[in-house]
């Protein structure tokens, strides 16, 4: 969201945890999103134990880095219902774990569900999304969310 200058829009919710590893990689000088996350007060950086993160590996068939495992684990043990990812991979776990899973395109359409912005405004962070960030999102994903504020509007 950062690399977009949309990184407020991550105020839909009231609080976001992130485990440390996350914090270390997000927080390296120069990374987008350093600032952000760093000054965000409703960010909450947290640690996460070997156990917590072998309770998720043992349950789960895929791969996934260090910081999305150490994230699924702190999700586990917060007890949130809601997990941002934009990895496919951690999307299909955070899934099988029982989490609502969204990435930054769900991010745009809550935020403009909720009125934080205007069309205008979700549309174009919609297309900054494709063209500007180094995510990876197809141009039809970006038709389709279109598409479907378009409806919420009537």
């Amino acid at each position: 969201m950062a690399e977009i200058g949309e990184f407020e829009l991550l105020k839909i919710v009231s609080k976001i945890y992130i485990p440390k590893k996350v914090y270390e990689e997000v927080c390296t000088e120069g990374m987008a999103g350093e600032r952000e996350v760093r000054n965000a007060e409703n960010i909450e950086v947290l640690g996460v134990s070997r156990e917590e993160i072998e309770k998720v590996r043992n349950k789960i068939d895929l791969k996934l880095d260090a910081g999305e495992l150490q994230a699924l684990a702190l999700c586990n043990r917060v007890e949130v219902e809601l997990f941002l990812t934009d990895d496919l991979d951690a999307r299909d776990v955070g899934k099988q774990l029982g989490f609502e899973v969204h990435g930054s395109v769900g991010v745009i359409a809550r935020a403009y569900r909720e009125g934080l912005i205007d069309l205008g405004m979700a549309k174009k962070a919609f297309e900054d999304l494709y063209s500007v960030s180094k995510l990876f999102v197809t141009r039809s994903i970006i038709e389709e969310a279109i598409m479907d504020l378009e409806m919420f509007q009537l």
